[in-house]
This record gives structure tokens, sequence and C-alpha cells, in this order.
């Protein structure tokens, strides 16, 4: 097997057991949770609102931004994006197939399929999270709405949509690598479910409580930012974002190569 195929093939079969696994379908399906409960709210007054007559176009969009600035999908989504991929790493290791595993693929292309499924994983939890919910929506609230004046504003509607999707994507990865670093680190599977949490909501206080200036540290942020903060807005909260995915993936590298090794 040539470095090609085994890079393939180590990267499929991590992705393969990432989007299969029960662990992915329960962090959907949390993930969804979480969104219905952020906007719970916001769509029980439109019922409310629908007793006087046909709602204004766009409160489904509404709502669904309304839930993602929520608290529960703040502090929920790091635990959901881990729950896919994020302890695969220390599993291995402990039940012993890593052993039987390498030998087909070679560390670093074992150690790259691990890195890139754990982060793409913690990414689609998040974004498939909030497509279901925003269909949900648009299947109950737009026969309720008034018709869309322009064409214009579902084109508006779609590329926020999708800049949302993109920020919370960057992010997912984030806290699931972050969980594959904490475990393979401290040796401990629970570790890959709670450090992500532990570490936003410890950021979460340090920044408004105590650096309220340095707003680049507040997860809040880089969910749904404040544009006018950001050099280049949202895409600068990408970048930003981004860089730090590409730092834990290196000390991912090179924390799991240091674990290999002690075999």
């Amino acid at each position: 097997m040539n470095e090609k195929m085994k890079m393939n093939f180590a990267t499929s079969s991590c992705l393969g057991q990432a989007f299969t696994g029960i662990f992915f379908f329960l962090a959907l399906g949390g993930m969804v949770l979480a969104l219905t409960v952020g906007g719970f709210f916001g769509v029980w007054s439109a019922f409310l609102e629908y007793k006087k007559g046909l709602l204004e176009y766009g409160t489904h969009f509404t709502i669904l931004q309304t839930a993602l600035k929520s608290d529960a999908v703040c502090f929920f989504l790091p635990i959901f994006s881990t729950f896919p991929f994020a302890a695969s790493f220390l599993e291995d290791m402990e039940s012993g197939f890593i052993k039987s595993y390498l030998p087909r693929t070679g560390r670093r292309h074992y150690i790259t399929g691990k890195i890139l499924a754990a982060g793409i994983s913690g990414g689609m939890v998040s974004v498939a999270g909030i497509g279901i919910y925003y269909r949900m929506l648009q299947l109950i609230l737009l026969p309720m709405e008034k018709k869309a004046a322009m064409d214009m504003i579902d084109m508006a509607y779609g590329n926020d949509i999708y800049r949302a999707c993109v920020l919370f994507f960057c992010v997912g990865m984030l806290f699931s690598l972050l969980g594959m670093l904490f475990s393979a680190i401290t040796s401990s599977k629970y570790m890959a479910y709670a450090s992500p949490f532990v570490l936003e909501y410890t950021l979460i206080i340090l920044h408004e409580r105590y650096l309220k200036t340095l707003y680049m540290i507040d997860p809040k942020e880089w969910l749904i930012p404040t544009e006018s903060q950001w050099f280049l807005g949202q895409t600068g909260v990408m970048i930003f974002v981004l860089m730090l995915v590409i730092l834990i993936a290196i000390l991912l590298l090179v924390v799991m190569m240091g674990r290999i090794e002690e075999l």
C-alpha cells in the first residue's frame, strides 16, 4: 500500500467511524435540542402573534438568530462537539486496537486521520444541527408568514446563515480538537467531553469580570461577533479561530506521537 492509499484509508476510516457512530447522532440531537430551547420563547411569541394575523416575513430567521445567540447553544456546543470523536484516540490506546491498526497506516497517517476526523465531525455537529433546526422553523412558521416582498430578502437571509454556519463549524472544530488534546494529555476519557466546556466557561468569566476589554478571549464573540470590534469583521473572527485550530492540531500531533512512542 503506497503512501497516498495509506492516507486515504486512514482518513476515510476515521471519518466513517466519526459519522456513523451513535455519539454523532446523539450530539446532533442534542444540538437541535439546544437550539430549540434557545428559540422557544420566540416560537411561542410567534404563535401568540399569529392569532392576530399573519406574521412578518423573516420571523423564522429572526428566531434562528435568537437561538444562535442563546446561552443554551453557547454552553452546550463545547460538549456536543466532542461527542463524535474527541475520545477516539484514548479509546484506541486503552483497548490496544492501535497496535494492530498502526502497521497498516503508519503513525503519521493515523494521527492525521484522527485529527481531521475529530475536527470535521465536531464542526459538522453544529452546522447540521443549525440546518435541521432552521428547516423545522421554515416548516412551522413559513405558512404563518406574509410573502416576501423581494427575492433579495431570501438571498440576504441565506448569506447570513452561511456566515453563521462557517463560524460555528470553525468553533466546533476547535472544541473537538481541544477535547482530544486534553484527553490525550490526562489519559482521561471524561476530559475529552468536559475540558472544552470548562475552558469556555472560564474564558467567559475572565472576560466578563476581569478582562472586559480583551474581547478576543470570549467564546461568545467567536460565535456571534460584534463585527465593529474585529479587524475584517466575521472574516477576522474566522481567521483567529482557525489559527487556534492549527495551533491545537500541532500540539495534538506532538502529544499523540509521544503517546504512541510509549507503546
